[in-house]
C-alpha cells in the first residue's frame, strides 16, 4: 500500500463542530507501518510549518493511504481505524514560529 504524509489544520478545535483542512501532503518513498515513523512525520510537519505563514493553531499529522489520484484517502484511513488497525497519527500545536510543548514535558 502506498502512503502519504499529511498535515491538516484542525479548525475550531474547541467545538463539537471541529473539522480538519488539508494543508500539505507528500507521498512516502517507502512503505511506512511502524511507530518509529512518528518522529520523522513530526519533523517533516514542523519543517513544512516553518516554511509557511501558518499562525497559532492545532494541527493533525498522519500517515494515510494514497488514493488513485495520489491524494490522501481519508475514507481508507477511517476504515483502518474502524478495523482497529494501528495508524500513525498525532496532533501538534504551533505557535506561528515553533511547536508548543505541553506543560510537564521537556
Amino acid at each position: 500500500m502506498r502512503n502519504v504524509m499529511t498535515l491538516y489544520r484542525v479548525v475550531n478545535p474547541d467545538s463539537l463542530g471541529s473539522y480538519t483542512e488539508l494543508l500539505h501532503h507528500q507521498p512516502t518513498e517507502h512503505p511506512v507501518d511502524d511507530a518509529a515513523a512518528l518522529p520523522r512525520l513530526r519533523e517533516w510537519a514542523l519543517a513544512v510549518l516553518y516554511r509557511t505563514e501558518e499562525r497559532f493553531g492545532m494541527y493533525q499529522i498522519a500517515i494515510m493511504p494514497l488514493d488513485q489520484h495520489d491524494r490522501p484517502d481519508e475514507n481508507a484511513f477511517h476504515d483502518l481505524i474502524a478495523d482497529d488497525t494501528e495508524v500513525i497519527e498525532d496532533y501538534l500545536c504551533w505557535s506561528g514560529c515553533s511547536e508548543l510543548v505541553p506543560a510537564g514535558e521537556g
